[in-house]
């Protein structure tokens, strides 16, 4: 059996299956906090796991709640939680996601780890394990540090740290400017953290 290694060269279906088998057991409970339209499941045999589809875009998912607000009674039920929201801190002046962020909202894509993480904490069992997509960016000339953010915010949930996949781009995006002054990202992070039963530091 060939080994499931902690980078790859592909796409977020090729990827995710790899942390799946590695951390969460079949026939495991596991809410997909941003579903979309299911990209991460594509090659999983979701009859393997009880799947809670939800996404803010009521035509996605079978639940739309936000994630900042998910139900009081999902609390504690969840073995693992995916956590995959809007982060694109650059865009058009009038371009939104389905969350309604616009570009000048930049401090809302670190919200909503904030707040994901926040709720995940709490809808996970004890020992769950939370994965969360995240990627660096350059924005306005200024490296932003995603992944470690990311991570100091489940530090302050007293999560632990269990592993972090990379996943390259198997085609880089054309460099949109003739100055080049940071290294073109190809590159994002798949967190595992496992939830330790603490509370808020």
């Amino acid at each position: 059996m060939e080994p499931i290694l902690t980078a790859k060269i592909g796409t977020n279906a090729d990827l995710f299956p790899d942390i799946l088998k590695l951390y969460v057991p079949h026939g495991s409970g596991v809410l997909d906090m941003t579903y979309g339209t299911g990209v991460f499941w594509k090659r999983v045999d979701m009859s393997s796991y009880s799947v809670i589809k939800n996404d803010i875009d009521p035509e996605r998912g079978e639940f739309s709640y936000d994630l900042a607000d998910l139900p009081k009674e999902w609390a504690g039920q969840c073995d693992a939680v995916v956590l995959d929201p809007p982060y694109k801190l650059t865009g058009t002046k009038h371009k939104k996601d389905h969350y309604g962020n616009e570009s000048r909202g930049r401090n809302r894509a670190w919200g909503l780890y904030i707040d994901g993480i926040s709720e995940a904490v709490r809808v996970l069992k004890k020992g769950g394990m939370l994965i969360v997509k995240c990627m660096d960016q350059v924005a306005l000339h200024k490296q932003n540090w995603m992944h470690i953010f990311v991570y100091e915010q489940a530090m302050k949930h007293k999560m632990i740290a269990i592993d972090l996949f990379v996943l390259v781009r198997t085609r880089a995006r054309p460099q949109p400017h003739k100055h080049q002054i940071h290294g073109r990202k190809n590159h994002s992070f798949f967190w595992v953290f496992r939830n330790g039963g603490g509370t808020l530091i």
